[in-house]
């Protein structure tokens, strides 16, 4: 037996055994549920007897009930609760169990029962009394949350299918304002086409350069659950809401003190992480103020490159020619490469013919693959019932979150740019002048000067400090109006501040006039009469070490990047029963927002100036407002009839004014019909319009550097490589002079991090997606506990706004037959050895994107003490199944389809399994995301066929499973104060495939971090309550 064979049959042992062991510990089921507000009676015996309930906040605010305390079932259980309350339980159409009013007339109209607030947030709808929707939504509870051993919010969304990653401490370490954001991407459609809300309210974007939500800023302490609805959204919450809304429900029926402590390790070393939290709430005031506050801080541990033994080998692929070369080590040494390579220095002094793959450095071993993260958060919320028609509200989260990342030590050499349009180079040096250079180097050199590649290792590593502090509040009052109608008022705060300190980069400035160095009655000093007013100190980059503090010192720059965002909303509305139906009420809701977003960031003065090595972040500010209007309506149709048990039209719609003018006013909508033929089944069908502004950074930020990945299409192309993309690189002089002098007639790209600066548009206009959704819900009564859902999604985004991808500009680029000399050729900047040097990416309105896919979910739970066995089990999936996510452009003389379906990051198909047993004490939980083959890029997979490879590297990749198994243990079933828990994640340590430099989706340390990087990872922790 092997040894992987051997792990998968002892955990899947282990994991039978506590399953077991947990069975012969148990007792029939133990429902503790305290005397008192009914509220969080009932919410405590959801989550002990496993069930969801519906309920309106109106109908149980100030009711109390015995409670129940005794081993009895779950139905018998429930209808104790409620004796005496006047309520009563029933199953809606959708099979969902719901705590309603008993019909019986009002005995007063002071009636406790009668004048309080609606507080059920229901993502996707603003509507009282609607408990199905014609949207899916899936939910993640705050078990799965707090105890599957995630590391923030977004990663743990990621699991489930059709929610992908955005920005993550896996694969920002290199980016420049992007670096220790956690973010999401409903449908792969973008961050900025993903709504996320906090209690159903708008929440202020704590990135710089982007409309983004990054989840890292918002603990899982503090979260009840997360809804996730997929689909248009912009009727309902307004623009941003594309591919669908994300509502982040937070905890609000905390009664008493609750604290624990987690920590994780992985099992190959490096990136563990500690957590402490703690939170208490109370009622006051005979129950008319609830007060909770919370606090927690995590610290998630760096994992280095040097943690995983896959991240140090040394590999570069080279699609051109579908060949490897390795060890991939940089020409920028720490003694000095000089004359094209003829002279270089390392340890033992100046030495002739430089062979990169064996004098080469290696930055691997200094790279980060986990960004180390420091979190402290707070939260304070309250509500106060002034009377009982009316209450007063209000929230405070607090977030402070420090991201530090090392990078290898900066390079310059003569071919160095900069300046704000990098209108500056460094140039040669002097082969006549310079007092460092030794004899054998001016020999060689030509006329023009000394050629020279430098690492500057004196000066340091590369640091990037980022801190990030996010406010987010909201305060209001919402009361109860006669005829059971109901109104709320909020105004919302949110202020992001950013500080970002960029350690051991360089004044190029400075570095150009301490290079350019003479001597002068035997004293060496800087040439230029500026520089010596500057206090220039000369720079001897020739040799290891050459470089001394003094001179260090003199050319380092510590820069800093300060941006800000703030966001003021006013919200207000009105919902009710407008009138009845012979099939029931139509429920109404009328309301406004207005709402305001401001972004500023201000740079250091180096950077200002474009003289810093580090990126160049321009200064700029902007300000959008937005005052919209909106209403939504759910109409029943038929009840209660043969093939119509029932049947329902839901709609909405929202008008917006921006002070945008190329965007004016924009009309969202959208128009649902759910359809009941029986109660056991659901067909659902809804078509959205929706609108999106493009946001403050799209609009009006200049071009800001920031470092992408990027495979140059030209690397491998020899003398001979047939093809138009071979024939346009060898036409550029500079690639076809590096061809000719290489030993082996290659062109070789040195470096895959290139600039790749970002830039808004002050042209743009909205965007407007079309999304269809069918689906049906099934719920059979006859197997209680089973429900299973399938939804189409159909999802066209015109005129979207986007930048091309940097592989799509070098292929409009280089695949012209007319040769590389069109527009996408003028973003692409090479230096004079014709290595890539900057991509421009410009936001435009682009023609179209379309997404289209199914999803399909289902799940079931049941007792086994049918068959003598204690506890409840459940079993349930989630599948999706992408048919297109494609980009439409025009080109140079066409229209272009980019099509990424299939791809890293865009698999075919995707899914989440989970089998759960759990009872009074145990519970076990054995989960597996499964990710479909997929090939590392669909231009690669085109290229392969036209050139007949036969087994082309890096390219088709296999399935990907990942298994995690969780258990918590609470060791006194009496008391559930105290539970432990713990979690084992990728249980098989399976890092997935082997993706090296110069592939689409991998980078230098051979990942995707659509796979994950840690492995293997445990995390054990302890709560308790009091």
């Amino acid at each position: 037996m092997t040894k992987i064979s051997f792990l998968r049959h002892m955990l899947t042992g282990s994991a039978c055994a506590l399953i077991l062991a947990g069975a012969a510990a148990a007792q029939t089921r133990n429902f503790d549920v305290p005397s008192g507000e009914l509220q969080g009676a009932l919410d405590a015996y959801a989550r002990q007897a496993s069930v969801q309930l519906v309920y309106r906040t109106e109908d149980v605010r100030g009711v109390r009930t015995r409670g129940v305390r005794e081993a009895v079932d779950a139905e018998t259980a429930l209808r104790r609760l409620l004796e005496g309350t006047g309520l009563t339980v029933q199953r809606d159409s959708s099979g969902a169990l719901a705590i309603v009013r008993q019909p019986v007339q009002k005995t007063t109209a002071n009636d406790d029962h009668a004048s309080t607030v609606d507080e059920v947030v229901v993502t996707g709808s603003r509507l009282k009394n609607v408990f199905d929707a014609a949207t899916p939504v899936v939910s993640m509870e705050r078990e799965a949350l707090l105890e599957g051993g995630y590391m923030d919010l977004a990663e743990a969304l990621t699991d489930i299918p059709g929610v992908e990653e955005g920005s993550s401490l896996a694969n920002n370490q290199s980016a420049t304002q992007a670096n220790g954001l956690s973010t999401i991407s409903l449908r792969n459609l973008g961050e900025n086409r993903t709504l996320t809300l906090i209690d159903g309210h708008r929440t202020v974007s704590n990135a710089g350069n982007r409309n983004a939500v990054s989840l890292s800023s918002i603990p899982e302490f503090f979260v009840d659950r997360v809804e996730v609805t997929t689909g248009g959204g912009s009727a309902v919450y307004g623009s941003d809401a594309i591919a669908g809304v994300v509502n982040i429900i937070t905890e609000r029926n905390l009664n008493g003190v609750r604290a624990r402590i987690v920590g994780g390790t992985t099992h190959d070393g490096g990136g563990d992480s500690i957590e402490y939290s703690v939170g208490a709430g109370g009622r006051f005031l005979d129950d008319r103020l609830y007060v909770m506050a919370g606090a927690t801080y995590d610290r998630q541990f760096k994992l280095k490159a040097t943690d995983r033994q896959r991240a140090l080998q040394s590999i570069l692929y080279m699609p051109a020619s579908n060949t490897v070369v390795t060890p991939d080590r940089s020409t920028s040494i720490a003694g000095g490469r000089f004359v094209s390579g003829r002279w270089f220095y390392d340890d033992s002094g100046l030495r002739p013919n430089m062979v990169t793959a064996v004098d080469g450095y290696e930055d691997r071993p200094e790279g980060t693959l986990i960004t180390p993260r420091d979190n402290l958060n707070g939260a304070v919320k309250f509500d106060y019932a002034v009377t009982d028609g009316i209450k007063l509200w209000g929230q405070l989260l607090y977030s402070n979150v420090v991201t530090d990342s090392t990078r290898a030590p900066t390079t310059f050499s003569n071919t160095t740019s900069f300046g704000v349009n990098d209108e500056f180079t460094l140039g040669r040096m002097s082969r006549t002048l310079n007092p460092f250079a030794p004899t054998e180097i001016k020999a060689a050199a030509s006329s023009s000067g000394i050629d020279f590649r430098r690492r500057v290792v004196e000066v340091g590593p590369n640091l990037i400090h980022n801190e990030r502090e996010t406010i987010r509040s909201w305060v209001g009052i919402e009361g109860s109006l006669p005829n059971d109608w109901d109104w709320k008022l909020t105004y919302g705060y949110g202020k992001f501040s950013g500080e970002q300190i960029r350690g051991n980069t360089l004044n190029l400035q400075r570095v150009q006039w301490a290079l350019d160095s003479e001597r002068v009655n035997g004293v060496v000093q800087c040439r230029s009469a500026a520089a010596r007013a500057d206090g220039c100190v000369p720079l001897n980059i020739f040799g290891v070490g050459s470089i001394t503090p003094e001179m260090a010192n003199y050319i380092r720059a510590n820069t800093f990047y300060r941006p800000t965002n703030r966001q003021d909303t006013i919200e207000g509305y009105v919902s009710g029963a407008l009138f009845e139906l012979p099939a029931g009420p139509v429920e109404t809701a009328f309301g406004f927002e207005s709402r305001r977003d401001h972004t500023q960031t201000r740079t250091d003065p180096l950077i200002q100036s474009g003289v810093a090595s580090s990126s160049f972040l321009p200064e700029y500010e902007g300000t959008i407002k937005a005052n919209e209007v909106f209403a939504e309506a759910s109409v029943p149709l038929l009840a209660d009839l043969p093939f119509a048990h029932r049947l329902v039209l839901n709609g909405a719609v929202r008008v917006a004014d921006y002070n945008l003018e190329a965007v004016g006013t924009t009309v969202s909508y959208r128009a649902g019909l759910q359809w009941s033929p029986i109660s056991d089944l659901r067909l659902r069908t809804e078509y959205a319009r929706a609108q999106r502004a493009p946001d403050t950074s799209e609009l009006f930020s200049p071009p800001r550097d920031d470092a992408d990945t990027v495979a140059d299409i030209c690397s491998g192309v020899t003398a001979d490589t047939a093809g138009v993309v071979a024939q346009n690189c060898r036409a550029d002089s500079r690639i076809a002079a590096a061809i000719a002098a290489a030993p082996d007639g290659t062109f070789r790209q040195l470096n895959t991090q290139i600039k790749a600066p970002n830039a808004g548009n002050p042209n743009l206009f909205e965007e407007t997606a079309d999304t269809l959704t069918v689906g049906l819900v099934y719920r059979p009564s006859y197997l209680p506990g089973f429900e299973a859902s399938v939804d189409y999604y159909d999802i066209k985004i015109s005129d979207v706004i986007a930048s091309l991808s940097n592989s799509a500009l070098l292929l409009g680029c280089y695949s012209d037959a007319s040769g590389a000399d069109n527009v996408f050729c003028d973003t692409i900047t090479r230096d004079e050895d014709g290595q890539l040097a900057r991509i421009l990416n410009q936001e435009q309105n682009l023609n179209e994107t379309r997404a289209r896919g199914v999803d399909v979910a289902a799940s079931y739970r049941f007792d086994l003490e049918q068959w003598k066995v204690p506890g409840t089990f459940r079993a349930s999936v989630n599948y999706s199944r992408r048919l297109e996510l494609s980009t439409e452009y025009d080109s140079i003389d066409k229209v272009e389809l980019v099509e990424t379906v299939g791809e890293v990051g865009t698999a075919k198909n995707e899914a989440r399994f989970g089998l759960s047993w759990y009872d009074d004490a145990w519970s076990v939980r054995w989960s597996s995301r499964f990710i479909g083959e997929v090939v590392d890029s669909l231009e690669r997979q085109q290229q392969a066929v036209a050139a007949g490879w036969a087994d082309p590297l890096y390219l088709y990749l296999d399935e990907y499973w990942r298994h995690d198994l969780s258990v918590s243990f609470k060791p006194n079933i009496n008391n559930s104060n105290l539970k432990i828990f713990g979690t084992v994640k990728n249980i098989f340590n399976d890092y997935g495939p082997f993706l090296p430099d110069g592939t689409e989706s991998g980078n230098a340390y051979n990942y995707s971090s659509a796979y994950g990087v840690i492995g293997r990872a445990f995390t054990l922790g302890v709560q308790v309550e009091f």
